[in-house]
């Protein structure tokens, strides 16, 4: 039974042992009413005793929204640094589909935040060697190719008495591999500042993983290198996914 039950019970017994206290009285009853007065005693007591144990019902706070919060300058500098990836990727994808790409120096996004010129080197890029990244405001303008081969039918006739053995000792090799491995050490070191701060802000929000987007890494061939690198600077674990890396933190 309730409380509430509890304590209407206690008031009409106490109303009725009032009646029958007021009864006695009048027609002088005295034996009878020396009955009922304990009666009456306990009765307010107990109603006494429900009325303490009743607690008024507080209200519910309401829930405040927390204002999302804003991007640092870091924040904004790393994703317009992941578009204009995106972009130089683009561009040369639509003039050389099996072209490949890496920044020639490894703090790329710290030049780029500064202002500082950019280079790129090329693979499969038609003959182009390096190109120079247009960049204005934090946004992709151009890409200047530099270093194009000559053509193999524009080559002078050779001396005969020219060392051919010699010449192509220091002859660049044509469609040189691309060293993943390298590019993924050269992105961890530049990047791995800014992914533990990230990481500290993953495990303030109780979360055990940090997906890390595609618009933030490399060229994606070198991501499985990339998952390497991040084990071995500290990270529980990285695994390739479609559109990143998810890293796991340590525990």
């Amino acid at each position: 039974m309730g409380k509430g039950f509890k304590e209407r019970i206690a008031f009409e017994v106490l109303m009725i042992l009032g009646a029958l206290a007021l009864f006695c009285l009048i027609t002088r009853l005295w034996p009878l009413l020396f009955l009922v007065v304990p009666g009456i005693l306990i009765a307010a007591i107990r109603m006494l005793a429900l009325s303490a144990k009743k607690k008024p019902d507080m209200p519910i706070p309401a829930t405040i929204p927390q204002p999302p919060r804003p991007d640092t300058e870091q924040d904004v500098i790393r994703i317009a640094f992941g578009i204009l990836q995106r972009r130089i990727t683009e561009q040369i994808i639509s003039r050389y589909p099996s072209a490949r790409w890496v920044w020639e120096i490894p703090n790329a996004i710290e030049r780029f935040a500064g202002d500082l010129p950019l280079m790129i080197l090329l693979n499969r890029a038609g003959g182009f060697r390096r190109a120079t990244v247009q960049v204005r405001s934090l946004q992709f303008c151009d890409l200047v190719y530099e270093n194009a081969e000559p053509d193999r039918s524009d080559e002078p006739l050779r001396d005969p008495d020219v060392d051919d053995d010699a010449e192509n000792e220091d002859a660049p090799a044509a469609d040189e591999p691309v060293d993943y491995a390298l590019i993924a050490f050269q992105w961890v070191e530049a990047n791995l500042l800014s992914l533990n701060s990230r990481c500290n802000d993953v495990i303030a929000d109780g979360l055990t993983g940090l997906l890390i987007s595609a618009s933030d890494l490399p060229h994606p061939d070198s991501w499985a290198e990339v998952c390497v690198e991040l084990t071995r600077n500290g990270f529980a674990d990285a695994s390739v996914q479609e559109d990143g890396i998810r890293v796991e933190l340590p525990k």
